[in-house]
């Protein structure tokens, strides 16, 4: 619990707790004026109201109103932002509160102006309770997020400034990564130095300062011509599922939040993962057996191909399928390519080839149903592949994946995932790769989920499948 409330966390429970204190007061403070009035009054109508509290909770939870997130906090909203959804919520909270009150025939001796006074009354509080909260830990020093920051020094130094002297910003600069000191309090390192004391400090927080010239010139001729502007940027890697446009001292910003860091969302994609994947060898048994069957008689060999792979980390791991393949077909394969310049160079591509002489015709059914994929679902159940996730790729790929393979490494291969029901062989290896990278920086409970119900698609139409 002592961790829980520390750095952002213990900013996020104390707005909490002011939100909730407000809304307590409000409610006292109505039916104190009813009883005062000399309308019909029970002090024990008051423990009725509890619902209140947690459809508040829940309504400031949705709007992000605790720094997007109560145990992973980050950059607040804007003021003006933060006012229009606490009014809302607190709008939300009541309206559907008192009308479940009134449907279910509960109201009581509750009068509406109590519930209209408790209401106005509540959207006046909320945000003086949180001014209060801000102040009192800015004063004393605490309920910070420890932040770098890096990118244009002048623009970097112009924030520094702002933050340091702002109660109402959660981040607190620990370092920088300018290529020269921004302000003499806080020490200025390379960006190796900065993400190994990043990591050392278990530093979370980034501010990148970008200047782009150009795009502030055009947006001033462009945006007094036009309803809607839509930006466009040329990354299409960018994790856009989880950004979230903020205005970071008057400045054009957006917070970018890494879910695959989040222990909580990860411990639940992985019980999931186990779930379904014990349900699918239970329901995979028979035809898996039937399938081995087919693949014996197929011909000499194992039953079961145990690719090599890269795992998490880079750590090497077993795969599992069912063999499509000739025995030798590696050493066919080279053979063939050394005779056929056309299919190394596909093979070099794609690391895949159209007409593939070493697959056996079961073993051509299985690739083009996936059902050579089953056996995989071990591989799940051990911890070394997820349900879903990037695709396994051989150590010789590496190299196409560039800088991008630090990113790749930090999660582990699936058995199905977001290139595969996008066109599976049907698209180049550069599409791939940037698929895989989406992926990962726009990961989900949600993301997963719709990659599960595409790959139904994608294996009954069997698109792209090779």
């Amino acid at each position: 619990m002592v961790n829980l409330l520390r750095g952002g966390r213990l900013r996020s429970f104390s707005l909490l707790f002011s939100d909730l204190f407000a809304l307590l007061l409000s409610l006292i403070t109505a039916f104190f004026l009813q009883k005062h009035f000399g309308t019909e009054y029970r002090p024990g109508i008051l423990l009725k109201t509890w619902p209140l509290f947690i459809l508040l909770t829940v309504f400031n939870i949705c709007g992000r109103l605790y720094c997007g997130n109560l145990i992973y906090p980050g950059l607040v909203i804007h003021p003006v932002e933060e006012l229009r959804r606490l009014t809302l919520s607190c709008l939300g909270t009541f309206v559907s509160g008192f009308s479940i009150v009134v449907l279910a025939g509960k109201r009581g001796s509750i009068s509406y102006l109590v519930i209209l006074a408790a209401m106005l009354l509540c959207a006046l509080l909320l945000p003086l309770g949180r001014i209060v909260v801000r102040y009192v830990l800015w004063k004393i020093g605490r309920g910070y997020i420890p932040a770098m920051i890096t990118g244009d020094p002048e623009l970097a130094r112009s924030v520094a400034a702002r933050i340091k002297e702002d109660n109402y910003c959660i981040l607190q600069l620990w370092g920088s990564c300018c290529g020269e000191v921004i302000t003499p309090d806080i020490p200025d390192y390379s960006t190796a130095e900065m993400m190994q004391f990043a990591k050392s400090k278990k530093v979370n927080y980034l501010i990148y300062c970008n200047r782009q010239e150009e795009y502030r010139e055009d947006m001033i001729d462009l945006i007094p011509e036009f309803l809607h502007v839509l930006v466009v940027n040329q990354d299409a890697r960018f994790p856009v599922l989880w950004s979230y446009p903020v205005s970071f001292y008057r400045y054009f910003s957006f917070e970018v939040s890494n879910r695959m860091k989040r222990k909580w969302v990860l411990w639940q994609k992985r019980v999931l993962e186990v779930i379904l994947s014990a349900v699918g060898l239970f329901l995979a048994f028979l035809p898996g057996i039937l399938l081995a069957i087919a693949v014996r008689l197929s011909g000499r060999g194992p039953i079961f191909y145990r690719a090599k792979r890269l795992g998490k980390n880079g750590k090497p791991i077993t795969v599992l399928k069912f063999r499509t393949m000739y025995p030798d077909a590696d050493r066919k394969l080279q053979e063939l390519l050394d005779s056929e310049p056309l299919l190394k160079a596909e093979w070099e591509k794609n690391f895949k080839l159209d007409n593939d002489p070493r697959i056996t015709p079961i073993g051509r059914f299985l690739r083009k149903t996936s059902l050579d994929e089953l056996p995989q679902f071990w591989n799940v159940l051990k911890g070394e592949m997820a349900l879903i996730g990037p695709r396994p790729i051989v150590p010789e790929e590496v190299e196409y994946y560039g800088r991008d393979y630090k990113i790749f490494t930090t999660v582990k291969p699936g058995i199905t995932g977001l290139w595969q029901v996008s066109g599976r062989s049907n698209i180049d290896y550069a599409e791939r790769v940037a698929l895989d990278v989406f992926y990962i920086n726009n990961w989900s409970i949600w993301m997963d989920y719709y990659i599960f119900v595409a790959t139904f698609n994608a294996v009954i139409l069997r698109r792209g499948a090779k």
